[in-house]
C-alpha cells in the first residue's frame, strides 16, 4: 500500500522530516514510529495550524509527538487519520517516505517472544491478543500464551487490542491495588508516565508495576500501592532515558 504525495504537500513533508527528525535519535524504534506518523498525519491533515485546532491540542504538545518527546494516545491517532483521511487500519502497518510516496507496509516481522495464536480460537466475539505465561528470574526471554478477551471489555478500557499485553502479576508489592497472580491488561502504545497511572517496567530480572507520581522539577517517584512493605524509587528527570518502560497498566482485577 502506497500513497504518492506531489507538489507543495511533498515539500511539507521533506520539511517536516528535515526539522524533526533529528531528534529521534536516540529514541527507541517504537517512538521513532509513531514520531513519523504524528508527522505525516499532520502534513496531510493540512498542517500545524489545522491540527491544532480540530483536535484541541496546544503547539508544544503537538510538537512533542513530532519530535517523539512524548507518545499520543491511540485516540489521538485515530482522530488525526481521521482527520487526514488515512485509513485508521494502516496505523498499524510501518510507515516510510521515499521519493514522494509514502508506503503503508504490514510489519514483517511479528513481535520478538510472541507465537502465533492457535487456529482452533476463532471467536467472533472475542480478540485474541498475546500474554506473557510466566516470568523467570534470571531469563532474559518470556514464555508465552494468548488470552481471548470478549470484545466489550475493549470498550470498557479505550485502547486498541492490538497494543494489549496480558501480564500475570507477582509478589504483593502493588496489592491491595494488584494482587499476585491476577492477569494485569497493559497498553505497551503508551509509555508516556502520566501523573497517578501504573506502568509495568522491564527490571531485568523480573517485570514490575509501579505507580507514577512527578514533580514539577522532571523527576518522578515509582511507588509500590503497599508502602508497608516496599519502599519507592526516586528517578531524576536525567535518568528517566534509561526506564525499561513496557507500558501502562490500564486494568487487573478491575478498571484502574
Amino acid at each position: 500500500m502506497s500513497m504518492p504525495v506531489n507538489g507543495e504537500l511533498r515539500h511539507r513533508i521533506e520539511r517536516a522530516l528535515a526539522r524533526f527528525s533529528p531528534s529521534w535519535e536516540g529514541r527507541d524504534a517504537a517512538r521513532r514510529a509513531v514520531a513519523l506518523k504524528m508527522l505525516i498525519l499532520c502534513e496531510l491533515a493540512g498542517g500545524r495550524l489545522r491540527v491544532v485546532d480540530a483536535l484541541g491540542l496546544n503547539d508544544n504538545t503537538l510538537d512533542n509527538y513530532r519530535h517523539g518527546k512524548t507518545e499520543p494516545r491511540h485516540s489521538t491517532l485515530n482522530m488525526m487519520a481521521e482527520l487526514a483521511e488515512v485509513p485508521i487500519e494502516y496505523l498499524g502497518n510501518d510507515w516510510s517516505v521515499e521519493d514522494g510516496v509514502i508506503h503503508f507496509s504490514p510489519p514483517e516481522i511479528p513481535p520478538a517472544g510472541f507465537s502465533e495464536p492457535s487456529p482452533v480460537w476463532d471467536l467472533a466475539d472475542r480478540t485474541v491478543i498475546p500474554a506473557y505465561e510466566d516470568v523467570v528470574p534470571g531469563q532474559s526471554s518470556l514464555d508465552t500464551t494468548w488470552a481471548a478477551i470478549p470484545e466489550g471489555f475493549w470498550a470498557k478500557l479505550s485502547v486498541d487490542p492490538e497494543n494489549m499485553r496480558v501480564v500475570s502479576a507477582s509478589g504483593d508489592s502493588m496489592s491491595p491495588t494488584i494482587v499476585g497472580g491476577t492477569p494485569m491488561f497493559v497498553d505497551i502504545s503508551d509509555r508516556k508516565l502520566e501523573d497517578g497511572s501504573v506502568y509495568l517496567f522491564d527490571a531485568g530480572a523480573e517485570l514490575i508495576a509501579r505507580r507514577v507520581q512527578r514533580f514539577v522539577d522532571g523527576s518522578v517517584e515509582l511507588l509500590p500501592d503497599n508502602l508497608e512493605r516496599y519502599r519507592s524509587q526516586h528517578v531524576l528527570k536525567d535518568g528517566l532515558a534509561e526506564l525499561k518502560v513496557v507500558g501502562r497498566v490500564c486494568a487487573a482485577s478491575r478498571i484502574l
